[in-house]
């Protein structure tokens, strides 16, 4: 468990968010785990995904929270307002006076009615495949969330990949499997081991 982060739950997160009516949903390994029905491995942190279009809508909803910019291992104070750097995609939040990060949100591009991995922009899927829910909890799609554990997951990854890809759809599986082999193909024997 990461020293930095209070263990922030899903409800807690929800809650927080209730009356924000931005299209945002739950990230990470609780959004896998959500999808599943069970907590199946210790979370030191929670995420939200949330389209950088929407972000002017969505942080001034979340006045009692102190904002920062994650970015190569630099924490950098974020005022509302100001415009968040094209390079940016790592925000954290805190409620005001306390030390430990409450979440992440975490910046998605979108162009044209298209989610854009940012690893690979030419990866594209349409916006509304990348938001769906899971017990009526906002999640970003699962495919969406192991592509991003695709590039040198770390342990915790690669068990989230093993539980989690003989659970996808065909139609999720193809889909993950090529954006794959086009951003991270050096991943796809490990991926298809996995489905097998």
């Amino acid at each position: 468990m990461s020293s930095r982060w209070r263990q922030t739950t899903p409800r807690e997160l929800i809650d927080w968010l209730a009356a924000v009516d931005v299209p945002r949903a739950i990230a990470g390994g609780w959004a896998l785990d959500l999808w599943q029905g069970a907590v199946t491995r210790p979370h030191s942190d929670i995420e939200i995904a949330c389209f950088r279009a929407d972000l002017h809508r969505l942080l001034p909803k979340l006045p009692a929270f102190e904002i920062v910019i994650a970015r190569s291992k630099q924490l950098t104070p974020y005022a509302i307002g100001d415009a968040l750097p094209d390079d940016s995609f790592s925000l954290w939040l805190r409620r005001r006076g306390e030390t430990l990060w409450d979440f992440e949100i975490v910046v998605e591009e979108q162009r044209g009615g298209l989610w854009a991995y940012r690893r690979e922009p030419a990866i594209t899927r349409p916006v509304a495949d990348v938001l769906t829910s899971a017990g009526g909890v906002p999640i970003i799609a699962p495919e969406i969330q192991l592509l991003y554990k695709c590039r040198d997951p770390r342990p915790k990854g690669v068990e989230d990949l093993r539980r989690c890809v003989p659970r996808l759809d065909a139609r999720a599986y193809a889909w993950l499997h090529e954006a794959v082999a086009r951003a991270h193909a050096a991943f796809l024997p490990d991926l298809e081991g996995m489905r097998r």
